[in-house]
């Protein structure tokens, strides 16, 4: 019995971190090119899950459509916000950035407090695939579809960024913005182009996050702290090493909350007791490298 309950909270952590990747990605990608911390970031996941809630709610239209629509949606947002104001801060002090960023999150909880009000929502989505069924164990299929789209949108990133002629460009400006200039490399452009496929990649787990969660103006708060830890666990701009943090954290949690006293709670203790470890232990994460001053 014991062995049965460790293997269905491993494979339900699993799923869980399918989610957390799918929010790290583009958090990762935006910290690995552009060099800034995006505190924003959970509000386009939290946008992506209302635009994915309503349009489900009130249009009929099928989460899964809805999640794409979301992405698509806060890839426009975020350009609009980088053309607006980000461009100009990128070229600012560190600490201008962060406030930007932080002034920008603290701005869009408050708008969707006042139109959609603090109460959450259970979006009751159907099953998209079969249920997965091992003797006593069960995942649920939406648990299944969150991981496999978690695991798609890494796929499709990092096949972008190695093959894809401005996955170079995106690279080349990551590692050496004077270079990319000499090189004939629009950087502005490459900077934007990264913040507006973290906001497409944040829109769509927005609709993850609907299809197995809640919907909810501070649910994206709640989340990103998660993936700050896996973006430090795994070293910051490291794409790859993203998905290998999001399943140790979702693993950490999930036996945390199962087998310790009111683990369930703990959350957010097992995240930041990840940042602080990892940044005292190898600053640069599991696979980060030294950055250039």
């Amino acid at each position: 019995m014991q062995s049965t309950l460790v293997i269905q909270t491993l494979l339900l952590s699993l799923t869980v971190a399918g989610l957390y990747a799918a929010i790290a990605s583009g958090l990762a990608l935006e910290f690995g090119v552009m060099r800034i911390i995006n505190f924003a970031h959970g509000e386009f996941v939290m946008l992506g899950a209302f635009v994915t809630y309503f349009l489900s709610t009130r249009f009929g239209i099928s989460p899964v459509i809805g999640m794409l629509i979301a992405g698509l949606a806060m890839g426009a947002l975020s350009l609009v916000v980088f053309q607006a104001f980000l461009s100009r801060v990128l070229k600012q002090d560190e600490h201008n950035q962060i406030l930007a960023t932080l002034g920008l999150s603290i701005l869009i909880t408050n708008l969707a407090v006042i139109l959609w009000t603090p109460d959450a929502r259970a979006l009751h989505a159907p099953p998209i695939l079969p249920a997965l069924r091992l003797g006593a164990i069960t995942v649920p299929g939406n648990n299944l579809f969150v991981l496999l789209i978690g695991v798609l949108l890494y796929v499709v990133l990092m096949l972008f960024m190695r093959y894809s002629r401005h996955g170079v460009q995106l690279r080349l400006a990551s590692d050496d913005t004077d270079l990319a200039t000499l090189a004939g490399v629009n950087v502005e452009r490459m900077f934007g182009l990264a913040f507006v496929i973290g906001g497409v990649t944040a829109g769509i787990a927005g609709g993850l996050v609907a299809i197995v969660l809640y919907v909810q103006p501070s649910v994206g708060t709640d989340l990103v702290i998660r993936a700050f830890a896996i973006v430090a666990l795994a070293g910051l701009g490291s794409i790859p090493g993203a998905l290998v943090g999001a399943i140790l954290l979702s693993i950490a949690e999930g036996l945390t909350s199962t087998f310790v006293p009111n683990g369930a709670s703990w959350g957010y203790g097992v995240a930041f007791l990840i940042i602080v470890v990892v940044l005292l232990v190898r600053p640069t994460g599991l696979f980060g490298k030294e950055m250039r001053s």
